[in-house]
């Protein structure tokens, strides 16, 4: 697996890359990085070039020059593809990383060949959720000199219970972020599910898992989307693409291949 830098007019965007063939463009949740897919990404090479990227303000990229919307990203997306030479993709987003391949593909049709959207956020089905647990994990931490934004950072990676060193990466993202990494999650909340979904046109997979935060509205999210697919992970986490990566390749290869329109994995 390469690790390489692209140049786009922002800046540099970090990527990590392996195989050949059909491009697969991975976008990362919100204060992440493509770190999120090493696990996924071996077995999408096998048939495939997936590429994961590191959003501008993000992991090993340049900072976004302003406080980025969801439509900001898209657009470096296309500015980071071109750099490529890629002229059609598989766009996979997962979390935050739905709402920025959703925009891509609704501004851009034309690079996006398919479109997963896993565990995309509906904060309209998530308020009974936000009732029962409320948890703060997008307000701005600034550095403080007793380190105790790192144990805020901590705090916030651990919400999901996801396994110890899958919460150590997430801290990991949150520290290369910095203070202004939570924009990347103000600009999706600001972000209208509900009205930006219909307007895809491309083939489409909602993924969900079934433990997830949004797995409640995946139904629903899938009737938003013309003609789009659903697949659900049984015991998928919150950070299935870290958790199980096998699986979540799977979910994904199954799509690329296969024109069945609801199945589990």
């Amino acid at each position: 697996m390469k690790r390489v830098y692209a140049d786009v007019p922002e800046g540099q965007i970090h990527y990590r890359i392996e195989g050949s063939g059909e491009s697969v463009l991975l976008l990362h949740p919100g204060v992440g990085s493509s770190d999120a897919y090493t696990g996924v990404i071996p077995f999408l090479s096998k048939g495939y070039c997936p590429i994961a990227l590191d959003f501008l303000g993000n992991g090993d990229s340049d900072p976004a020059p302003y406080p980025y919307k969801m439509l900001d990203h898209a657009r470096s997306l296309v500015s980071f593809m071109d750099s490529l030479g890629i002229k059609k993709a598989n766009v996979v987003g997962h979390h935050t990383g739905a709402k920025v391949a959703a925009e891509l593909a609704i501004n851009w049709p034309e690079p996006v060949n398919k479109l997963v959207l896993s565990a995309i956020a509906y904060w309209q089905a998530a308020e009974n959720i936000e009732k029962k647990e409320p948890v703060d994990f997008t307000s701005r931490v600034e550095i403080k000199p007793d380190g105790s934004h790192l144990m805020e950072w901590w705090r916030r990676a651990s919400i999901w219970r996801d396994p110890l060193d899958v919460v150590e990466e997430t801290v990991i993202g949150y520290i290369k972020a910095g203070p202004r990494g939570e924009e990347i999650h103000w600009a999706a909340r600001a972000w209208d599910t509900k009205l930006r979904l219909p307007l895809i046109k491309c083939p489409t997979l909602v993924l969900s898992g079934a433990q997830g935060l949004f797995h409640s509205a995946a139904e629903e999210v899938r009737k938003l989307i013309p003609g789009s697919k659903l697949t659900i992970i049984e015991n998928g986490p919150p950070r299935m693409e870290r958790v199980m990566p096998e699986e979540f390749a799977g979910a994904i290869l199954n799509f690329l291949e296969s024109k069945d329109a609801k199945s589990k994995v």
